[in-house]
């Protein structure tokens, strides 16, 4: 774009007394003008030329900034070059200069000559799909109406060129078509050819000596070669990530000691591969001797001693240095035993380190750590928004931040765990707010809660059963229940809701043939503590008069005999607390249990003998739970231990039941996590007698136990890529004996793929290995069940959590009615957390 400024300068001369001042044309006074040297001359006028639209000459004139009557120093006035400026930041002109047009009484006639640039009627892509076009038209700087430089247009070809460089097309081309309207407006057609793929071919290291070729493209963890057998990426070349994988290498030579290691040149170039265009990287480094650390000093430090903080650096004189450890146990530490956190724990919010590392001779380092720990903070107004059902103080109790007492970091985090172990708020939203108050030297905290339905409607069917048929479920779960406000006719929407109960309200039918009916209630703060006591109480009876027909599709009656009317009535009460020692993740909890079935004269065939059984049973329970999340855990890891009696009083059913359930997650990276977990039970007698209650049945869904197909007092057990029962011990005739002894290990590697108030679902894969025996004397722990396959869990507010699992069975199972025990895919579905 050319830029002219020609001022032709007007100059009054005097020949003589008398000699009158004549009015004279600008260029032919431009010598005697230059000749005298810059004069001052007021603006006598001001005209446009260029456009013949009134409003764009006023605008031009207002936007140059040059009045009439302004007076002027000609030529060379800034004002002159100021005007050009501004007048080109409108955008619409490809060029513009001023003139001097004529002198009259010492003052000056300007012209303002400007040449518009065309507007922009519309404008296309062409040779691409929908989608990328739609891409580029958010990235373009074109907008309809608007005034199309040449420069705008050269920008749209760049940011078509750079958009498919980062999609693997460096080689794309941009042809731009212009057609112009009868109302001399302009059209754009910008036609591209992507061009072929470009991969990467090679990737050349040179300079490197501590690490092969190889450890060091292993850094590159987004530029890779391409290779056949990675036949499900494309490992196409993007500057981004390049630049990003270069700092993950500088990043692995830090970790292994080498400080002063650095890239001192990268480049690209084209190859042709068997016809192919390819693209071949060239990285050189270089990598410095390997430090070692010397000396190591605190400076500025009260509250802790120098061997303290040396303990939660971890890192000794001597030592490797190790970048990323240092950054960890400085700042960091997943375990809060860094040196911020021993600092933020105990108030120091103004806390501030400066590492100073100073090469020393030879290969070593010595590290410095400036220390400024401020004043010790308290906190201040703690507070909670965006509750709208969850009553305060039922968020309070939860909180471990109170008014006075010291700041610590920790003390929030820990607040927000069991906040979110409540399940009534978005954990993805669940971020507190702080605010400093220098002069109080206090903390304030607000805990903003977004508060999600967790109330839950258990709708089911199945079919079959004991009884055959259709057989339907309601259960209704209030996990937020207020049994203080019963009594209030306003509070019931549609239950009374707010004070952290739990009620749980479950029906089963099978028309007249089956029912069930349960009811659960558990206060999580009895008399003001977290002592959670509870109690729950069922009811099932089954008609056996009425059996179902398959062939025919119906009931059919048979003669009345009350044995045929089998009842099973239980009953519990529990109490737990929240333990301090050996941390306060732990908690122990006490069940006290009475259980009661009327089997008439019915047979064995239900895992009981005839007639009326009373089982009175008593449960202690040790628990250890730092699990980030009850339902998705990603992080953390829990603890069950249990033991379960069942004394051997006359008249009453006698075990004693063990059982240890470990579950361990960890974090792989955004939203992957791993999670293993293994448990073990066992179930004995406390006499000479075989204990048939309480064995455990392997396999299948919760579904699959609808109606008690599996007979009573027995504890099921489900498995993923197995079929109801497929691993438990059989009794000689084929009936289910039940295992006495159980051994389960599962492994998922999880994938968090959405977290809303309304919706969370997670896909994972999974491997298993299962299996119960008889007894000790036949115990193998290396004889498992393996299975693996893939799920998703979804769980919505209303309904809890949906499983769907996908899985393989790797070994083969004893066969059973309806299934040939071989390997292959099993499709499963249940609700709850049932594996």
């Amino acid at each position: 774009m050319r830029t002219l400024l020609t001022l032709l300068a007007l100059s009054v001369t005097f020949a003589g007394a008398g000699v009158a001042q004549a009015q004279t044309p600008g260029l032919e006074l431009a010598s005697v003008s230059n000749a005298r040297g810059p004069q001052a001359m007021n603006i006598l006028g001001i005209d446009v030329e260029g456009t013949q639209d009134d409003g764009t000459r006023f605008l031009v004139i207002r936007q140059s900034g040059l009045t009439i009557g302004q007076e002027v120093q000609v030529p060379g006035d800034e004002a002159f070059s100021k005007a050009i400026k501004q007048l080109y930041r409108l955008r619409i002109f490809s060029d513009v200069e001023i003139v001097a047009d004529k002198m009259i009484d010492g003052g000056v006639y300007l012209l303002i000559r400007v040449k518009q640039e065309p507007r922009l009627d519309s404008y296309s892509f062409t040779g691409i799909k929908g989608s990328h076009r739609d891409e580029l038209k958010r990235k373009t700087p074109l907008l309809r109406g608007q005034s199309v430089k040449p420069g705008d247009i050269d920008r749209t070809k760049r940011i078509v060129s750079d958009y498919y460089a980062e999609k693997g097309h460096p080689l794309a081309t941009t042809e731009v078509v212009r057609t112009e309207t009868e109302e001399g407006r302009l059209k754009l057609e910008f036609q591209v050819e992507r061009g072929p793929r470009v991969e990467v071919n090679e990737i050349m290291v040179e300079g490197n000596i501590a690490f092969s070729e190889k450890a060091v493209e292993k850094r590159l963890k987004e530029t890779k070669e391409d290779r056949w057998w990675r036949f499900w990426k494309k490992e196409t070349f993007d500057v981004d990530e390049f630049e990003s994988d270069k700092q993950n290498l500088i990043n692995y030579y830090n970790e292994k000691g080498y400080y002063d290691a650095q890239i001192v040149s990268d480049s690209t170039y084209l190859v042709d591969v068997d016809g192919k265009p390819k693209l071949n990287v060239v990285l050189r480094v270089q990598e410095g001797p390997k430090y070692h650390i010397r000396d190591i000093d605190f400076e500025g430090n009260t509250a802790y001693t120098d061997q303290q903080l040396m303990e939660s650096l971890g890192i000794a004189e001597g030592e490797a240095y190790n970048s990323k450890r240092l950054e960890t146990n400085l700042y960091a530490n997943p375990r809060n035993t860094d040196v911020s956190s021993l600092y933020y724990n105990r108030g120091y919010v103004g806390f501030r380190v400066n590492p100073v590392i100073t090469v020393a001779q030879g290969d070593s380092l010595d590290l410095t750590f400036q220390i400024e720990e401020g004043d010790v903070y308290d906190f201040g107004n703690i507070s909670i928004a965006g509750n709208t059902t969850t009553k305060e103080h039922v968020i309070r109790r939860q909180l471990r931040t109170m008014p006075g007492y010291t700041f610590s970091r920790d003390a929030i985090q820990r607040s927000l765990r069991e906040l979110v172990q409540l399940g009534y708020f978005n954990p993805e939203t669940l971020i507190p707010e702080t605010r400093v108050n220098p002069g109080e030297k206090t903390v304030d905290v607000t805990y903003q809660v977004e508060e999600t339905g967790n109330s839950q409607l258990e709708l089911s069917g199945g079919w079959g059963g004991v009884g055959g048929g259709l057989l339907l479920q309601a259960g209704f779960t209030f996990n937020n229940f207020s049994i203080q406000d019963i009594f209030k006719a306003g509070a019931w929407r549609p239950l009374p809701t707010g004070d952290g109960q739990q009620l749980g309200l479950n029906v089963q039918v099978q028309g007249s043939f089956f029912q069930n009916y349960a009811i659960n209630f558990t206060e999580p703060w009895f008399r003001g503590k977290p002592h959670p006591v509870g109690f729950s109480i069922s009811h099932s009876r089954y008609n056996l008069n009425r059996r179902f027909n398959a062939f025919l599709g119906q009931f059919e009656e048979t003669a009345e005999n009350p044995d045929n009317r089998i009842s099973i009535t239980s009953a519990q009460l529990s109490y737990g607390r929240q333990l301090k020692w050996p941390d306060d993740y732990f908690s122990t909890g006490s069940v006290l249990g009475w259980r009661f079935y009327n089997f008439g004269a019915r047979s064995t065939s239900y895992g009981l003998p005839p007639g009326q059984n009373h089982a009175l049973t008593f449960t202690q329970r040790f628990a250890r739970n730092s699990l980030d999340n009850p339902l998705f855990p990603s992080n953390g890891s829990s603890l069950n231990m249990s033991v379960e009696i069942a004394p051997p009083f006359p008249g009453f059913i006698q075990y004693h039941k063990w059982s240890l359930s470990n579950s361990w997650n960890m974090p792989l990276f955004r939203k992957v996590s791993l999670g293993l977990s293994a448990d073990y039970g066992y179930v004995g007698s406390f006499n000479s007698e075989t204990v048939s209650f309480e064995r455990y049945v392997v396999g299948g869904t919760p579904f699959d136990a609808q109606g008690g197909r599996f007979g009573f007092g027995r504890d099921l057990v489900f498995a993923r890529g197995f079929p109801a029962a497929a691993i438990t011990p059989l009794n000689p005739d084929g009936s289910l004996l039940g295992g006495s002894v159980l051994n389960k290990y599962t492994s998922e590697l999880r994938w968090m793929m959405a977290t809303s108030p309304q919706f969370q679902l997670q896909t994972y894969g999974f491997l298993d290995a299962l299996n119960t025996w008889d007894g000790f004397t036949s115990y193998d722990p290396t004889q498992l069940f393996r299975a693996t396959g893939v799920g998703v869990r979804i769980f919505l507010p209303i309904l809890g959590m949906l499983n769907m699992s996908y899985g393989y069975n790797l070994d083969a199972f004893p066969r059973q009615a309806g299934d040939d025990g071989l390997s292959r895919w099993r499709f499963q579905f249940s609700l709850g957390q049932s594996f």
